[in-house]
This record gives C-alpha cells, sequence and structure tokens, in this order.
C-alpha cells in the first residue's frame, strides 16, 4: 500500500505533505519522504522538492499569521505559544527560524509568528530553506539507504573479503596482538590519565561508559552474526563465539580513547588515532568483523570521545533553559 502511494503521488505527494504540515496540518513530512525515497525516488530530488514545499507552506503560514494576527493562532495553537513566541523572536531571531526547521520544533507555529512578529520576508525564507534542507536530505538518504539494504550487504561482504583474503605471514602474528592491546591500553591510560588530571580522567571514563552502553545496545538491537558464522573461506585469527557483530566494540573504545586524547595531547592523541586505525584494521583482517562493524564503531567512538571537550554542566543549563523558554509557559 505504501508503495502504491509513493507511485501514484511521488513528488507531487511530498510537495503537498511539506506545504501543507508547514502552516496547518500535523503529519510531519519526514516520513513520506523516507518512504518515497525507500521505494525508488531520488533522495535529492525528494529533499529539494520537500524544502520548495515547506517554504511555500511556510510563507503561506507567515501571510496567515500577519494578516489573521493574535486571535486566529491563538485559537488554533493557543495563548501561551504566543507569549514565549514573542521571547523566542527577540532571543534568537532568524536562528529560531532555523532551529525550528532542523529540529523536533513545531515549524508552523514558527511561521505563523513569523508572520505576526513581522519578520522580514527574506530572512524568514533563508531560515526556512537553511533549517529544511539539511533535515529532509538526511531523512530522504536514510530512506534510500534502507531501500538499498541488501547492497549495502553486499557490498559489506565484498569489502570484507578484500582485506580478510589477503593475508600474510608476518601479519598473521601481528594483527591478532595489535587487536588484544585494547583493553589492557585503556585500562593504563585511563589510570595515567586520573593520576595526573582527575577531571579530565573522569570525562574520558564517562565517555568509555556511554561508548560502552551504545554499542552494546546496537549490538545486540541488531544482533549481526559474526561473519565467521555465516561466510566460507574466511582466513580466522580468532574467535569471539556467538557475540553480535554490530558494531565493532574495539574500534568504538579506542577511537574513543584517541578522540579523547586529542583533547588532552595532540601529539599524544595522533599516536593513539593510529592504533585505533590499526585496532579497526586488524578486527576485519582476523575474521571477526565486518567493514560496516568498524566503521559504524569510528564513529560512534569519535562522537562519544568529542564529548570530553564539553563543558556538560552549561550544555545541560543551556538545553533546558532553550526548550523551557519554548515550551513551558
Amino acid at each position: 500500500m505504501a508503495e502504491q502511494i509513493v507511485m501514484n503521488y511521488g513528488y507531487l505527494g511530498i510537495l503537498i505533505v511539506s506545504f501543507t504540515e508547514a502552516f496547518i496540518q500535523p503529519i510531519p513530512p519526514d516520513v513520506f519522504i523516507m518512504g518515497a525515497t525507500y521505494f525508488g525516488l531520488n533522495p535529492v530530488v525528494s529533499a529539494i522538492v520537500a524544502t520548495i514545499g515547506s517554504t511555500l507552506g511556510g510563507l503561506f503560514g507567515y501571510f496567515l499569521g500577519d494578516k489573521l494576527g493574535h486571535p486566529v493562532f491563538v485559537k488554533i495553537f493557543g495563548e501561551r505559544y504566543l507569549h514565549k513566541g514573542e521571547e523566542f523572536f527577540n532571543k534568537y531571531g532568524i536562528y529560531g527560524v532555523v532551529i525550528a526547521g532542523f529540529s523536533p520544533l513545531p515549524y508552523k507555529v514558527i511561521a505563523w509568528l513569523s508572520g505576526i512578529f513581522e519578520m522580514h520576508k527574506l530572512l524568514f525564507t533563508i531560515g526556512t530553506v537553511i533549517g529544511r534542507l539539511p533535515r529532509f536530505l538526511a531523512v530522504a538518504y536514510f530512506g534510500d539507504v534502507l531501500g538499498n539494504i541488501d547492497k549495502l550487504y553486499q557490498l559489506n561482504i565484498k569489502l570484507f573479503y578484500l582485506i580478510n583474503s589477503h593475508y600474510n605471514p608476518i601479519f598473521d602474528v601481528i594483527m591478532p596482538l595489535i587487536s588484544k592491546t585494547l583493553y589492557p591500553l585503556i585500562a593504563i591510560t585511563t589510570l595515567i590519565i586520573l593520576i595526573k588530571n582527575r577531571q579530565f580522567g573522569i570525562k574520558l571514563i564517562y565517555a568509555l561508559i556511554l561508548a560502552s552502553v551504545i554499542l552494546l545496545s546496537l549490538k545486540y538491537l541488531v544482533n549481526e552474526p559474526r561473519p565467521y558464522l555465516v561466510l566460507d573461506n574466511i582466513h580466522l585469527l580468532a574467535n569471539e563465539g556467538c557475540e553480535p557483530s554490530f558494531p565493532s566494540g574495539h574500534a568504538t573504545l579506542s577511537f574513543t580513547l584517541a578522540t579523547s586524547l586529542m583533547h588532552y595531547s595532540k601529539k599524544i592523541g595522533i599516536i593513539f588515532l593510529i592504533w585505533a586505525i590499526l585496532i579497526a584494521y586488524s578486527r576485519v583482517y582476523i575474521g571477526v568483523h565486518y567493514p560496516f562493524d568498524v566503521f559504524a564503531g569510528m564513529i560512534i567512538g569519535i562522537v562519544c570521545g568529542y564529548l570530553v571537550k564539553i563543558d556538560t554542566s552549561k550544555l545541560k543549563n543551556y538545553i533546558a533553559k532553550f526548550y523551557k523558554n519554548i515550551l513551558y509557559p
């Protein structure tokens, strides 16, 4: 049925849903965009069409806010959005439009309020495009990836064999040893950092814990079997039993440590980054992970490692204050 809707309405459906959502109807266009690209529509064209529709719909909402004013807005959305909207525009201006366009915040409310408080139409349009286009591109490409999951799986297998089948006696000794350095090196490095800089050491531990929680959650949610359990002709130098494969825990934790240390000392961080890359490569070489497992681990590790740079108390207060100003009276 979903495929039939996409085939019948295609880009026009994306345009209509995006247009109407931007000023009145509650269904977000993201679901339709994702479904459209999943069933074969071009993700770039879909995102552009959705952005055009949302921008035109936003401008129509702007017109309604400008012409109908406060009374109609209060009847549709409620009085608290009016008061909070005024504070929001005084504080964020065009950046508020960008944030509402990209985030789950109710964009249609922002469109009406932009007209009510007479934001410049050009600034409103620019803010909408900057906020909406990246969001719709991300959603469209996600749907496209889901629609081509079989092709990605085949690519994953080809990359695995490309690495795993090109082996030599020297690497057969070195790669398993590199793989085994992960936990001892994490323990030793974390202990040294704690002794030298307790505050940074605690942040490092938090980053590693967060990375562990994410990777373990994904492992048992995705539940992908190890390559050696489903593929033939593997050069297997280690065995991880039946533990799920995606994402690679070694890649995740090594990149978390390396990225964290980049914010402690760039020289040390670069050394550990090289080590993390070798760890990731070794996991495919010894036959216990697919390349996409380690790529996902790298991304998770880099994100978690970067968090040591953030002042978490300030970030928490800023986010709480931001959402309180928008959502609550």
